[in-house]
């Protein structure tokens, strides 16, 4: 077999798992969801909101969850009837709008946050040197993604102007310059707080000596 054929048939099979994986985790969401009462959406939306700590506008939230407005004006509408979201003033602009979690919109994406743990359990038998490779390429894939406009941009590590990629993160690990903390490979975050975009050059030089670190 050619080397050619080989790679397009890993391909395949990869492209294939990663297709059966998505259709797990949406069974999975829905179950959740329809026990919750609500749509695998709305959860997502408040699971977005506790992570973000702090009100987000409509077109922030569209934007991080790859839905169209129409989509997130109405699941918000839903979860602002069922009183697990209220509308405030944005902070920054007193015109616009901005969505929080009420107390009890806080408790139910805690909850809506443990419906993943069917495929924690799974990863979670992989040794640690499997976890890492696949949390590498995981990132990898994402940012390829990222770069053909196929999904959202995150706010990870990797495109941070704070994050100071290691060679040889097993020798050396990788730093958060603002926070002062030495990072694994499975240590990179893939949305954090204190996120704020590095230029081009210096994300394409991160991700260059990411990918080609021993």
């Amino acid at each position: 077999m050619s080397e050619g054929v080989y790679g397009e048939a890993a391909t395949g099979r990869v492209t294939h798992g990663l297709l059966r994986l998505g259709t797990a985790m949406r069974s999975q969401a829905w179950d959740w969801a329809e026990s919750a009462g609500m749509t695998p959406t709305q959860g997502e939306i408040l699971v977005l909101l506790m992570q973000r700590k702090g009100p987000m506008r409509l077109g922030e939230i569209a934007r991080e969850t790859a839905l169209t407005a129409a989509t997130t004006s109405d699941a918000v509408t839903t979860l602002e009837s069922k009183g697990l979201v209220e509308k405030r003033r944005a902070i920054e602009d007193g015109r616009a709008l901005a969505l929080r979690l009420t107390s009890r919109g806080r408790t139910v994406a805690k909850r809506a946050l443990q419906w993943p743990d069917f495929l924690a359990k799974a990863v979670g038998t992989l040794r640690v040197d499997e976890q890492a490779a696949f949390y590498r390429t995981l990132l990898k894939t994402i940012s390829q993604l990222e770069t053909q406009e196929q999904m959202p941009p995150h706010r990870m590590c990797l495109s941070c102007v704070h994050f100071e990629a290691s060679k040889n993160p097993k020798k050396a690990p990788h730093r958060c310059a603002l926070l002062h903390i030495s990072m694994a490979d499975t240590d990179l975050r893939l949305d954090c707080s204190v996120f704020e975009a590095a230029d081009v050059s210096t994300q394409k030089k991160s991700w260059k000596i990411f990918t080609q670190a021993a």
